[in-house]
Order: structure tokens, then sequence, then C-alpha cells
């Protein structure tokens, strides 16, 4: 009887598991945020690396992203909460950058600014990677920034 309970409870928690949102897409992606008007100090466009913390069967996707900006030879990085909504239907994501956690005094009087982005979500049949790709508006400007991640 012992033994038949124990069953139960891990098939019981397996299931939980398994609903318990996309593994696909919690964790870490990698890429970069570009844009026309950037400087010659970030040409390639701005390091960023976004990180899913969960993401529930309702299709809400809370997580951190990390956006470094280059001046000279200097780093400078802004960590930010994100929260936004999983689409199943398009398999696309959008979300804002709600706070900073942290983040480094930028020179010259430059701000971080805050944004917000809708990416579809790909599988790359050339590399067998998951991808993001789509645009980021911000509160500095109205020029739309293109936001490419992979994930890791």
């Amino acid at each position: 009887m012992p033994h038949r309970l124990l069953y139960i409870v891990i098939i019981l928690l397996l299931t939980v598991s398994c609903f318990a949102g996309n593994p696909l897409l919690r964790g870490t992606w990698k890429g970069y945020i570009t844009s026309k008007s950037l400087d010659k100090d970030n040409k390639d466009g701005l390091p960023t690396t976004l990180t899913i913390i969960d993401d529930n069967n309702a299709g809400q996707v809370v997580g951190e992203m990390t956006v470094q900006y280059r001046y000279q030879t200097d780093i400078y990085k802004a960590k930010y909460a994100i929260q936004g909504e999983l689409n199943y239907q398009k398999f696309s994501i959008s979300f804002t950058q709600t706070r900073l956690i942290y983040s480094d005094l930028l020179p010259k009087g430059l701000n971080w600014c805050f944004g917000s982005a809708t990416l579809k979500i790909f599988r790359s049949t050339y590399k067998k990677k998951i991808y993001m790709d789509g645009y980021m508006n911000s509160n500095c400007g109205k020029e739309k920034m293109r936001v490419i991640l992979v994930r890791q």
C-alpha cells in the first residue's frame, strides 16, 4: 500500500511539472538590440541577455533583461525586470521593462531607457536553435530597434 501511494504522488508531481509552462522558453537568451542611430562604439548593437524566469499556462512571462552599452573602452550595464505575455497561437512574446534592478551610471549625461518589445519565436532549421526576432520601442525616441535573441 505505501508503494502504491508513493507511485501516485510521483505521477501527480510529474503531471503538474509537465503543465507548468513551456520549458523551451524558460532560461537564457542572448543577442543584440540594433538601431540605425547607435554610435560608433555600439555600431554592431547592444549586447543583450534575456532570462525568462517563469512562464505559466496562462501565457504570463516574468524575467530579467540585461543590456550593455559601450563607451570607448568602458562597458556599462543595466538589468531590468520584465513582465509580459506569450501568445501561443502566434508563437510570439511581448514584454515591457518594468523597473531597473541595477544600473551603471552612464557617461556624458546619458540615461537608461525603458521599453517594450514584441518578438516572434522561430526554430532555425539550419542550426537547430530557437530564436526570437522582432522590434522594441523605448521612451527615449520613436525609432524601432530590432531585437534578435538566441536560446542558449
